[in-house]
């Protein structure tokens, strides 16, 4: 398996970056913007540990050459992350999901919503592997499940749950000196799981590239001017969807409510400016669109935990 990795901000492609380590471990460090971890399992399956940060891009494509009949497991464990399927199909997954994905048929979008992702990747080349993991699981047969992948929608999101959450989370935190073995198991482990589970096709709602246009413009009106009052009615007016419409896309992409979003941006970006110390409290919470430096401080404290004039202390 081709493990070259090319990684491209907009027509950028990054080239300060460097890989280190031995055939079973591989660090690709991308600088400030996070870095990658990738473990040999067995002969054509590699696990990566994907943690970066791109918040100053909106434009973000990080892709492996890697040969066509390729399984892809993507586990989200912070952020959102989102794949292109046809022509005209977007679906976006986020924390505790799991997708399940044929590398050919769908693709990396660059779109990384909340600016930063956490998560692990299982790449399985399904002609190489298939053999090797028939001698831990007889019965399981990789072909087979690729190619019925194949047949319906190429992928399959399942939304975080308690049998998920055990058979993978325990991954993230695993002593360096079990790492090797561990992560086999844990491969295992998951492929058995989906030998005897059903896998539901496309649990979930996708977004057409219009309806991510229109989630991008109005995320762009929510921020432009923190001072203004912005109501469902009028996004959904200006944009020609219904309001229901409206919110169930947002959240899709976004992965909370618009204005749960909104006031955690305003109060994110309150944050940024008490670090700066340019201004008063007073000054900050006009800014950020709290009617009163009492009403700015109850939600600055309730979701940063203490109140604004703790917080740059």
């Amino acid at each position: 398996m081709n493990e070259n990795i090319y990684v491209l901000f907009g027509d950028v492609f990054i080239q300060d970056f460097s890989i280190t380590g031995e055939d079973f471990k591989k660090t690709i460090d991308l600088g400030q913007y996070g870095k990658l971890e990738t473990y040999s399992l067995f002969p054509g399956v590699i696990l990566a540990f994907i943690d970066i940060n791109l918040e100053n891009y909106d434009d973000v494509f990080i892709e492996s050459e890697l040969p066509s009949r390729l399984l892809e497991i993507n586990h989200c464990a912070s952020g959102r992350y989102a794949y292109t399927v046809g022509d005209d199909k977007i679906i976006y997954f986020g924390k505790g999901d799991l997708c399940i994905s044929i590398h050919e048929l769908t693709k990396t979008l660059p779109n990384f919503p909340l600016g930063f992702y956490n998560g692990i990747e299982l790449f399985i080349d399904v002609d190489i592997a298939n053999d090797y993991i028939k001698n831990y699981l007889p019965d399981f047969d990789l072909i087979d499940f690729y190619e019925e992948l194949e047949k319906s929608h190429a992928y399959i999101l399942v939304r975080s749950n308690e049998k998920i959450d055990h058979v993978i989370g325990e991954i993230y935190d695993v002593d360096e000196r079990i790492k090797r073995d561990y992560f086999k198991l844990k491969c295992i482990e998951l492929l058995l799981f989906f030998s005897i589970t059903d896998l539901i096709p496309n649990d979930g709602i996708s977004l057409s590239r219009k309806q991510v246009d229109i989630v991008e413009n109005v995320k762009k009106d929510l921020i432009i001017d923190l001072e203004s009052k912005i109501t469902i009615d009028d996004l959904a007016t200006k944009y020609g969807l219904s309001k229901t419409s409206l919110k169930n896309c947002f959240k899709e992409v976004y992965g909370k409510p618009i204005f749960k979003w909104r006031k955690e941006y305003k109060l994110d970006y309150a944050c940024k400016l008490i670090k700066e110390e340019k201004y008063s409290i007073s000054e900050i919470s006009k800014m950020v669109g709290y009617s009163s430096p009492s009403k700015f401080s109850q939600a600055f404290k309730e979701y940063v935990g203490c109140t604004p004039s703790q917080y740059n202390q």
